[in-house]
């Protein structure tokens, strides 16, 4: 296990979820149940309703097949609230696995033992709202504004049984999403199934298409949007 993750594991693995959508009664489990047989990667998700994190599961979701299927893996999401689960499992996450962290222990667990929030500058800064042009211009929509979303989430990639974390993402800006691209290179990596050159160039084209809505935003000079995903401060920033 990789001595710059130690923690996080020790962390993590303990952490009692929840399977609780089409459940009655609800079923708590350990986290580490779901990489005792496989690898897993698992989404720490800030909020449901959030259309950043809608749109990083859309993106996970493309690679299913290959992660899933090809190369072994089990994908996960975890949630802090409950809601807008529901509508986030079954519209954006094509019914995937979704558990309820009541402890925040992966969020607590991405923040080194404490939980990451955003500052009132995060919420001001330009990056975020150029983040949310971008989501707009992706077409996943959500809102800003229900539910707790000041806590930071992030990704982990966990190898089978207690051979602890692989990779880590800490979303450090509002809206930043996992580059797709190493989350294919270390689950192949783990997997021994190489990529093909089309999974590569897919994969570099999907960041490619954030980053270009991204500066498309930037240069459009939009301050503003005419859906519930945003709402943007003063032109001047």
């Amino acid at each position: 296990m990789a001595n710059e993750y130690a923690q996080h594991y020790a962390t993590i693995k303990d952490v009692v979820l929840t399977d609780f959508l089409d459940r009655d009664p609800e079923i708590t489990f350990k986290a580490s149940d779901i990489w005792k047989d496989q690898p897993a990667i698992v989404v720490v998700i800030r909020r449901p309703g959030c259309p950043f994190c809608r749109e990083e599961v859309r993106i996970i979701d493309d690679h299913r097949e290959l992660i899933e299927k090809e190369m072994g893996f089990r994908i996960v999401v975890v949630l802090h609230e409950k809601l807008g689960a529901a509508t986030f499992k079954r519209d954006y996450w094509n019914g995937g696995e979704t558990y309820f962290d009541k402890s925040k222990g992966f969020y607590k667990a991405l923040g080194g033992g404490q939980l990451r929030w955003a500052s009132i500058d995060q919420l001001i800064r330009p990056s975020l709202w150029l983040n949310a042009l971008r989501n707009l211009r992706s077409g996943v929509r959500g809102n800003l504004l229900v539910g707790e979303g000041r806590i930071f989430g992030g990704l982990y990639i966990v190898r089978k049984g207690d051979q602890g974390i692989a990779y880590k993402f800490e979303e450090t800006v509002l809206g930043n999403l996992a580059p797709i691209s190493k989350v294919l290179e270390v689950c192949s990596q783990i997997s021994g199934v190489d990529l093909k050159d089309t999974e590569i160039q897919r994969a570099k084209g999907q960041e490619a298409q954030v980053q270009e809505r991204a500066d498309a935003a930037a240069k459009a000079g939009q301050t503003e949007c005419d859906s519930d995903v945003c709402a943007l401060p003063p032109s001047k920033l």
